[in-house]
């Protein structure tokens, strides 16, 4: 179980099992990443010196300086540099009561002998996996990734027809416990979990909900600028604690940019002496390419950048290996560009690196939250700024499409209501969504749409979906990834803003545009053509790939998939090859899938994908 994890940590292994009473006994192995006190002080499983605590441990606590400090004020005396023996003299000051004390990733099990329990937990966000399984012949095992637990002897591996069916559905949520693998769960985000020595869940909670009801009466914008800028410059200096060399991932976007750009400044953060960005880009394809963006920023901050060209025949040969480390089907080809980039940070021998996950959940910044933004004002009769707003927004993404060949590929020009439609929606208001509120997310409520839209994305949908996909690419290269935009301080004060910090004038991610100003390159910093992280899949699909997917989306154990529906894909595959219309998205859903089932079918969840 512990060596299916060695990609995770190829620096160290470790093992201990301990005798726990009534004939019963618990087993931590661990695999390290070394990244903070190289020395082998910091290997685990780690005890504290009496060995009535034992930990085993992924992340990073990025506050562990701080929280370091104030316990040796307390009488704490440590052995090692490391954040791991931070932690555990956190638990053994406050108890489980620590989680709030803690700034950081982590996915973490520490066994109390005294108290005759283990503590399991996850961080905010679920930047770290736990997962876990009850065992056949009793017990209870966890794991940072499903295939650990696949190898236990007392696991097998069956499709979990519920999740099955929501895969069909793409109603996937990846903050819900229940995975495809019937038995195998995950502990939540935000989650904990107390278990006896007999392996029963004593007690589970979730110890962090953010408010996204409490909104700042008074916004100043100017002073909501500077606060913004100095709480995410804090946020990117505590996730340059390391002694293994950091680098950042550049995208091109506003997010990873921004990051880049205050490395780069250095006044503020702390200067990198050399510091590398890696890149995915496709220059034989300007539609889609983000390198001329790539481009500026580099030149603007003098970083030394390396980039790759995803190749489709390589990914063809490498998917079921991505699909293995996933562990999930996913939901565009474009997960491969992450994993090039992943690996071509393991080549230039840089461990740690800084992303831009988080943003577009955060501060409303994907393209379609426009029309939410629309909706809004139109409840509060805000007409005056709902078509002001309207026609500078449709008015940049029109003169920006004028720029690419078939702009359509890049973003949807016409992705917000037209003037008309506005008209129509106000004489016939779109009723609020009648589904019901998970965790965190405000009640349905005229004027609240954004609001309720965006704490989906970022506590239920959206965002964990991205983050299983960051930490399973980085971690098949031993790297790993840290988020600056995931602070949970600069998180909570940001859920508190109005709306006009999220979009103004137009402007997605008001707040962080003006934040770069004097930072990042014009052309970056209020540029309207926002791409994503795009494959160009839809050429991928009509070219090389074009009988390998077909392969996949019409043969195997995929048809006999309850929902599959051969007949539409059929037209969905035929619309795509003759270019009536792009459907490749809709198709790799079903091109992932089916390659997970025949991964299923030949038994690799328990052999591996060689």
């Amino acid at each position: 179980m512990r060596d299916r994890l060695a990609h995770r940590g190829p620096d160290a292994a470790r093992s201990w099992i301990g005798e726990i009473g009534n004939g019963n006994v618990i087993a931590l192995g661990h695999r390290r990443l070394a990244i903070l006190d190289l020395s082998e002080s910091g290997n685990q499983p780690m005890f504290r010196a009496d060995r009535s605590l034992v930990i085993a441990y992924n992340g990073e606590i990025y506050n562990f300086v701080e929280l370091r400090d104030q316990l040796e004020g307390l009488g704490k005396r440590f052995e090692s540099r490391s954040d791991t023996e931070v932690l555990l003299a956190c638990y053994e000051q406050w108890g489980p009561d620590c989680l709030e004390r803690l700034n950081g990733m982590f996915g973490f099990a520490i066994w109390d002998a005294k108290a005759g329990q283990l503590f399991v937990a996850r961080d905010r966000f679920g930047e770290k996996p736990v997962f876990m399984t009850d065992l056949a012949s009793g017990g209870v095992a966890f794991a940072s990734e499903m295939k650990a637990l696949l190898a236990h002897p007392d696991v097998a591996v069956e499709v979990n027809p519920d999740q099955l069916e929501c895969h069909v559905r793409n109603k996937v949520y990846e903050s819900d416990a229940e995975t495809l693998f019937l038995g195998i769960r995950r502990l939540r985000p935000a989650h904990a979990m107390l278990i006896d020595s007999d392996g029963r869940v004593r007690r589970e909670w979730r110890y962090w909900t953010p408010d996204y009801t409490s909104i700042q009466d008074r916004y100043d914008q100017t002073t909501a600028v500077r606060t913004f800028r100095e709480m995410l410059e804090r946020s990117v200096a505590m996730r340059l604690r390391s002694d293994v060399p950091v680098g950042s991932s550049l995208s091109g976007g506003l997010d990873s940019s921004t990051i880049v750009a205050m490395l780069a400044d250095g006044r503020h953060v702390g200067a990198l002496s050399d510091q590398h960005t890696f890149s995915a880009r496709f220059d034989s394809d300007p539609t889609l390419s983000e390198g001329p963006q790539i481009d500026a920023v580099v030149e603007k901050t003098g970083v030394s950048a390396f980039s790759v060209t995803p190749d489709p025949a390589m990914l063809m040969s490498e998917c079921r290996l991505v699909h293995w480390h996933q562990e999930e089907p996913f939901a565009s080809a474009s997960i491969y560009l992450q994993y090039c980039v992943a690996r071509l940070a393991q080549e230039n021998r840089t461990t740690v690196l800084l992303d831009g996950q988080g943003a577009d959940e955060l501060l409303a910044g994907y393209q379609h939250y426009f029309k939410t933004h629309q909706l809004d004002l139109a409840d509060r009769w805000a007409l005056s700024r709902l078509w002001r707003e309207t026609r500078a927004f449709n008015r940049r993404l029109e003169v920006a499409s004028q720029g690419y060949v078939d702009s359509g590929r890049r973003f949807d020009k016409n992705i917000a209501f037209s003037a008309t439609k506005l008209v129509l929606k106000r004489l016939r208001p779109v009723a609020l969504r009648p589904r019901p509120s998970r965790d965190g997310m405000p009640p349905p409520a005229a004027g609240m749409r954004l609001r309720r839209q965006i704490s989906e994305a970022l506590l239920h949908k959206s965002l964990p979906t991205l983050l299983r996909y960051a930490d399973r690419n980085a971690m098949a290269f031993g790297r790993e990834t840290r988020f600056p935009f995931l602070d949970y301080d600069l998180v909570d004060w940001c859920i508190t803003l109005p709306e006009d910090a999220f979009i103004d004038d137009g402007w997605q991610k008001a707040i962080l545009r003006r934040a770069g100003e004097g930072l990042l390159p014009r052309e970056i910093q209020w540029r309207a053509d926002k791409v994503g992280y795009a494959a160009p899949q839809d050429a991928w699909l009509r070219g090389v790939m074009r009988d390998w997917s077909h392969d996949r989306l019409f043969s195997g154990p995929v048809a006999d998939v309850p929902g599959y529906q051969r007949r539409r894909l059929e037209t969905l595959w035929q619309q795509h090859q003759s270019g009536a219309r792009n459907t490749a998205s809709a198709l790799w859903r079903w091109i992932s899938l089916g390659e997970w089932m025949r991964m299923t079918r030949d038994g690799v969840w328990k052999t591996g994908p060689a």
